[in-house]
């Protein structure tokens, strides 16, 4: 229920305001899946259960990528603008405002499932 709840925030929040920070992420069919996030906010997502191909930070002056679970330890810096190919390492990624600490979205890490 709380993961339902949660994944209905994150739509309802996207439907109403498309964000300030957008990172996309695309699978082995180069589908893609978009996540947001906004101005003076920092959102950790993982990514463990999802497909990711490659990663592609949209507008994000801060974007890292991590191999662990909870965008912690060493990480790999992606800049604006930038893709990052052969992504299948990526377990999770950070976004948004740069120096402050990031919020994990869903501590679940659920299987999204929002390829358009």
């Amino acid at each position: 229920m709380h993961k339902s709840i949660a994944l209905l925030a994150l739509f309802a929040a996207s439907a109403l305001a498309q964000g300030d920070y957008h990172i996309d992420i695309y699978n082995n069919a180069n589908q893609r899946m978009r996540f947001y996030d906004y101005s003076g906010h920092r959102t950790c997502i993982c990514a463990k259960n999802v497909q990711t191909a490659k990663i592609r930070n949209v507008d994000v002056a801060d974007a890292k990528l991590f191999s662990t679970n909870d965008c912690t330890g060493n990480f790999v810096q992606l800049g604006k603008g930038n893709t990052q190919s052969n992504t299948q390492w990526v377990n999770s990624f950070s976004f948004g405002a740069s120096g402050v600490p990031s919020e994990v979205a869903d501590a679940s890490c659920p299987k999204y499932s929002l390829w358009q």
